[in-house]
This record gives structure tokens, sequence and C-alpha cells, in this order.
């Protein structure tokens, strides 16, 4: 019941808590910028690597060294997999070598041929995963699909560092905000302790007369009450 208590305990949930929201909310931005940053560099790069498939008709001979290098350097640099799908769905290249010549079927693929780029963040897996349509040198026409998988491990990695700062921070925050709130808490109710201190003096004798407290609004009309219930006795 005790009002210094109570304004203590406020004043640390409302310290305190904004920090759990305001951190998951940076972490939160970070992740999809992040995520947004990789998708894009990737994509742009596999565009350009697009038209030089087409330029060296790669769908129908992989036989061009350059172009295999470069599908290789995409998948080692961003630690992914990265596979070419021509019309009849057939994988012509997979830069992992393990699904080469068998068939792909799936939704993302399917919309990739409709000419649309199909991007896809999996959090729990820790992949992200894009299909490009592979136009033709008109640009009117699909001739095969792109797929790139790549890991999004070197940002959970940062994430988990963030994370780490972040906890530490808030920590600090909470003890200045228990600190804060132990002594403004003090501060808001010792108008009042002068007034019960006054009140109980008078009550046993050790005083004549009622000391008034004008702090607040409160203790002012508690201490009017308490002078006009002296001058009437």
């Amino acid at each position: 019941k005790s009002l210094k208590f109570r304004i203590f305990l406020l004043l640390i949930v409302f310290g305190i808590a904004p920090g759990f929201s305001l951190r998951a909310g940076i972490l939160s931005a970070y992740e999809s910028r992040a995520v947004e940053t990789r998708t894009v560099d990737i994509t742009s790069q596999a565009k350009l690597l697009a038209t030089q498939i087409v330029a060296n008709n790669y769908l129908e001979n992989t036989s061009s060294q350059n172009i295999t290098t470069q599908l290789e350097q995409l998948s080692t640099i961003y630690d992914g997999r990265v596979m070419l799908i021509d019309q009849a769905f057939h994988i012509v290249k997979d830069t992992y070598a393990l699904d080469e010549q068998k068939t792909i079927l799936s939704e993302e693929v399917m919309q990739a041929y409709q000419g649309e780029t199909v991007q896809k963040y999996d959090s729990d897996n820790r992949y992200i995963e894009m299909t490009l349509p592979i136009n033709d040198e008109s640009g009117k026409n699909v001739i095969g699909v792109m797929l790139v998988s790549v890991s999004t491990d070197s940002i959970v990695a940062t994430l988990q560092i963030l994370k780490q700062y972040a906890l530490m921070l808030q920590f600090l925050a909470g003890v200045a905000v228990v600190i804060v709130a132990f002594a403004v808490s003090g501060v808001l109710v010792k108008p009042f302790k002068r007034l019960t201190k006054s009140i109980t003096d008078v009550q046993d004798g050790y005083e004549a007369d009622f000391i008034s407290v004008h702090s607040y609004s409160e203790t002012d009309t508690i201490s009017n009450a308490c002078d006009e219930m002296l001058r009437r006795l």
C-alpha cells in the first residue's frame, strides 16, 4: 500500500518496458533492411548474368567456361546455389552439380515463366530464394528461369551480435531507471511524509501547532482540512 513503492514501480514499468519494444523494433528493422539489401544486390547481378546467358545461348549449350565461372562466383560469394532451368523445366546447370538434367516444378518457377520475379525469405531456415525469368534478346519471351538460393547466416550472425549489444545497453538503462525511480519516488512522497509527521506530532503532543505543507494540491487540501479541524478544537 506504500505510495512510494507504487510510484517506484510505475516509473520502472514505464521506464524499462518500452526498451523491450524498442530493441525488438530495431533488430527487426535491421534484419529486414539487411535482407532487402542482399536481395537487391543478388537480383541486379543475376539480371546482368541472365543477359550474358542469352547472348551465349547457354541454356542450349553450357560449354561456355566464362558463364560457368560467373555462376560459380555468384554462388561462392553469397554462399548459395544457382540453377538454370530451360523451357522444358529441366535443370541444365546446377552450381552444386546435384540435380542437373532433373525436372523441377514449383509455384515460384511457374511464376517466373510468366515473367514475374519471385523473392522469398525463410528466416527459420536462413536463406533467401529468388526465381528470375530469363528473356530472349527481344525481351518479350521467357526462355528460361534462374533460381538463386543464398544463405543468410552472415545476417543472422550480425543480428546475434546486435542482440548482445542491445541487451547490454538495455541492462545498463534498466539499472539507471531503477536508481532514478528510487530517487524520484522518494522526492515525490517527501511532502506527504512531512505532512504525516506533523499530524503525528500534534496528536502525540510533541507540537502544539500543525505545520502546513503546500507542495501539492493534495497536501494543500489536507493541510487546510487539518487547520480547520484544529481551529474547531
